[in-house]
C-alpha cells in the first residue's frame, strides 16, 4: 500500500535538511561568550551580598550551631535506639519529645536570621529532618 497524501500535522520529508532562513539574534557562540565573561567577573552572589549587609550576632550563630549539633546527635541516638529491638514504644517516647522541642527551637532561631542566609538554610533542613522523624514515631511508622 502506497500512501501519497500528507494530512495536516505530517511533515513533508522533501523539505527536511534544506536550508531555511537563518534565525535572527545572537548565535550560541555569542551567548556562550557572554555567559563565560559574566562567570569570570568577580561579582558577589545574592547570598553573599545579603550576609555581608546583615551581620548576624555571634551569640545567635553559636546558639544555632550548638542546637543543630545537639539535634543531629539526638537523631543519631534515635536511629540507634530504633535498631535495638529491646526498646519499646514507651522507651522511644523521650526521643520524640526531644526532637519536637528541638524542631520548635530550630524554627525559632531560623526566624531570627535573614531568609537567604546559609545558616538559615541549615537550620531549616535539620528542623525538617527532626520533625519528620518525630512525626513518623508518633503516627506509628516504627512500631511493629
Amino acid at each position: 500500500m502506497k500512501i501519497t497524501t500528507i494530512t495536516p500535522g505530517q511533515q513533508d520529508i522533501s523539505t527536511i535538511g534544506k536550508g531555511s532562513a537563518p534565525a535572527t539574534g545572537l548565535s550560541f557562540q555569542d551567548i556562550l561568550a557572554q555567559e563565560l565573561a559574566t562567570a569570570k567577573s568577580p561579582t558577589t552572589t545574592p547570598i553573599a551580598a545579603a550576609s555581608a549587609t546583615t551581620p548576624i550576632p555571634a551569640a545567635l550563630r553559636l546558639d544555632s550551631l550548638t542546637l543543630t549539633e545537639d539535634t543531629i546527635n539526638t537523631l543519631e541516638k534515635f536511629g540507634a535506639a530504633l535498631g535495638n529491638t529491646s526498646f519499646s514504644a514507651q522507651d522511644l517516647e523521650p526521643f520524640a519529645t526531644a526532637l519536637e522541642n528541638d524542631t520548635a527551637a530550630l524554627v525559632s532561631l531560623k526566624n531570627q536570621l535573614p531568609k537567604n542566609n546559609p545558616l538559615s538554610s541549615l537550620l531549616e533542613r535539620v528542623a525538617t529532618a527532626s520533625y519528620v522523624e518525630a512525626a513518623k514515631l508518633r503516627r506509628g511508622d516504627y512500631h511493629a
